[in-house]
């Protein structure tokens, strides 16, 4: 399968992030986590990283939220909400995004 690179500013990428989902501003990173440094609930993740696909042209159909995020699950849902207990979740960095813009798809998963 051939992957076509588009002309990506990645400074515009990491500015766009860090002005519309930093919190205080921060300056991001490449390798930045959404897990660890975007202090938001999995819908609001699921939002931005639509709002990032949309805007830079990353095709996402293979893009699978569970493979990163735990999935918010009611309290009554508790024996569901055990079998995500112990689940390893990849990171999701700042750089599979810009990767992604790149190529025009999701390149991971």
């Amino acid at each position: 399968m051939d992957v076509f690179l588009m002309e990506v500013d990645e400074n515009e990428i990491l500015n766009y992030i860090t002005e519309k989902y930093s919190e205080w501003r921060k300056p991001v990173s490449k390798d930045w986590t959404f897990q660890e440094h975007f202090n938001l609930v999995t819908d609001e993740l699921g939002e931005m990283l639509i709002d990032l696909f949309t805007r830079y042209g990353i095709s996402y159909d293979n893009f699978n939220l569970d493979n990163y995020f735990e999935p918010e699950l009611p309290w009554w849902w508790f024996r569901l909400r055990r079998q995500y207990k112990n689940k390893v979740y990849k990171p999701l960095t700042v750089e599979m995004i810009i990767e992604s813009a790149k190529a025009g798809r999701w390149l991971y998963d």
